[in-house]
């Protein structure tokens, strides 16, 4: 949309927002592998063979003809006390231990990011990223135009002190810290123990919100190592941490249903802006995956037990792939978990115009680029998702995009 062009009414965000290479990256059916014979790399779809479709069928019939005069009037905007419970439930498994009333139900994660850029953000403030980083959050703030602070990123996660170097040399104050430190989108890496209690230092000494996004950290692959826990379950992040989950990645993308963990004023206030957004979240929804948790039929840590399993799998089998079919100049990442991975492709080649060319051989990937908030990184890189393709389909799309690689390098 052109300055020209663009009808008066819309806001100024609008004209940049439209015309990003990551809005065009993700509004594309065939960008994220929706197409007849299009192996799909591009989008994280959790495997569609992995939703509990009979047990969602009972749960929804059971909240329809149980709960539906309770449930499909209006309904509280932190989300059914019943749900809460089981969230507060769950998550103190994981060592995150709260009440229900800190829990903030969500239509999916990327609600929680918008609401917490509404209570927190005037335009032009900023806030501190990894390099690379998951572009659709950059979405839900680009109404404030907020600025950006990336930190780079290395096999052990963000680079901590450099943030506090940065701090520490600059007078820019930071609303928040965003940072998805499990099994990260877009390069599959996870922060390290030492460096997540790291954070919280400099968070306390900075005065600093840290928001936690961990939609991968139930998939973790590797057998006898524990996983790294939640920065939310360290002490001291009770009072600084905000904690962003879903079950959209543990029963299926097209349930919009997340939460958030926040200190006793923070919910409030993520209440407030909930209110002007769309006041509750489906309860009918709410309802249906209190019953699918409580189905003795069904067994969800099981169900998510399983979906390790099978995305080990498909994350071995595009490892597998890269080593035969890439050479030793390019480089990739080798994720303990979650959906994706990153390959660093040798230098001169354009990983926008690899996305082009492996289009045209049938594999849908996303160029690295649009991972960088201020656009200075990635030239050359991709991110793969192995999540939602079996491992034939994998190797097949590696060889495909292998091809595409070949065209651009001449």
């Amino acid at each position: 949309m052109s300055q020209a062009t663009r009808p008066a009414w819309f806001a100024s965000w609008l004209i940049d927002g439209a015309d990003s290479a990551a809005d065009r990256a993700v509004s594309s059916p065939a960008s994220i592998g929706v197409g007849a014979d299009l192996i799909g790399f591009g989008g994280g779809q959790p495997a569609s063979e992995s939703y509990p479709l009979e047990p969602l069928e009972r749960a929804f019939s059971r909240a329809i003809l149980e709960n539906g005069r309770a449930v499909l009037p209006y309904g509280p905007s932190q989300g059914l006390l019943a749900l809460r419970e089981v969230v507060a439930e769950r998550l103190g498994r994981r060592g995150v231990n709260v009440g229900a009333e800190n829990v903030v139900i969500l239509t999916g994660s990327l609600q929680g990011l918008h609401l917490v850029g509404r209570i927190t953000l005037d335009h032009g403030d900023t806030i501190v990223t990894e390099a690379p980083t998951f572009m659709g959050a950059l979405a839900t703030w680009e109404h404030q135009r907020p600025r950006y602070l990336t930190i780079p990123v290395d096999e052990h996660g963000m680079l901590v002190e450099a943030l506090d170097q940065h701090l520490r040399d600059s007078q820019e104050r930071p609303k928040f810290v965003y940072l998805l430190p499990t099994f990260q989108n877009p390069s599959g890496v996870s922060l390290t123990l030492e460096r997540r209690k790291r954070l919280l230092e400099i968070a306390q000494q900075h005065d600093l919100l840290i928001v936690e996004d961990d939609p991968y950290g139930e998939f973790w692959f590797d057998e006898g190592t524990e996983p790294i826990p939640p920065l939310r379950s360290l002490p001291g992040a009770e009072e600084r941490v905000i904690y962003l989950g879903t079950f959209s990645k543990i029963l299926a993308p097209g349930i919009r249903l997340a939460y958030a963990i926040a200190p006793p004023d923070m919910v409030q206030a993520l209440l407030r802006a909930k209110r002007g957004v769309d006041f509750h979240t489906d309860t009918l929804l709410q309802q249906a995956v209190v019953h699918l948790v409580r189905d003795r039929d069904f067994d969800l840590e099981a169900h998510i037990a399983a979906g390790r399993g099978l995305y080990k799998q498909r994350r071995d089998a595009m490892l597998d792939a890269l080593e035969s079919t890439f050479s030793s100049d390019s480089r990739w990442t080798r994720p303990g978990g979650g959906f994706f991975l990153w390959i660093d492709l040798p230098r001169g080649i354009s990983g926008e115009a690899v996305v082009s060319a492996a289009m045209a051989e049938g594999v849908a990937v996303f160029p690295g680029s649009i991972f960088y908030p201020n656009g200075d990184g990635g030239s050359n890189a991709l991110r793969l998702s192995y999540s939602n393709a079996t491992p034939d389909r994998i190797r097949q799309g590696i060889e495909r995009l292998k091809r595409g690689v070949s065209a651009v390098a001449g």
